[in-house]
């Protein structure tokens, strides 16, 4: 069952910069570029490492800071290959952030 759950302020979120933020058992970078909040699984597929929130941000697009390979915050595909990223669905109330998880 999908659920929406509070992660943050949207004033909490520095522009244009990840956040790290743990929802249980799942890691996610949040990105707030132009006002508008992006949330991806933190870890890069290529070799699981727990590290997109601190990628270089290109547009809508992150790189992971290990090895270089690029996603796109809106789909979460890889860019030039085929890997992907988990994209969460994002909604604003206010102040507060929320991000849609499956729970059990």
């Amino acid at each position: 069952m999908a659920a929406f759950v509070k992660i943050a302020r949207i004033s909490d979120l520095p522009e244009r910069r990840g956040k790290f933020v743990r929802i249980e058992d799942e890691e996610l970078a949040l990105f707030k570029i132009d006002g508008k909040v992006y949330a991806i699984g933190n870890v890069c597929p290529h070799q699981h490492i727990s590290a997109l929130h601190q990628g270089e941000l290109n547009g809508l697009c992150i790189t992971c800071p290990m090895h270089g390979w690029t996603y796109s915050l809106e789909t979460g595909l890889a860019e030039g290959g085929s890997g992907r990223v988990i994209t969460y669905p994002v909604k604003i109330v206010g102040e507060n952030v929320f991000v849609e998880v499956q729970s059990e």
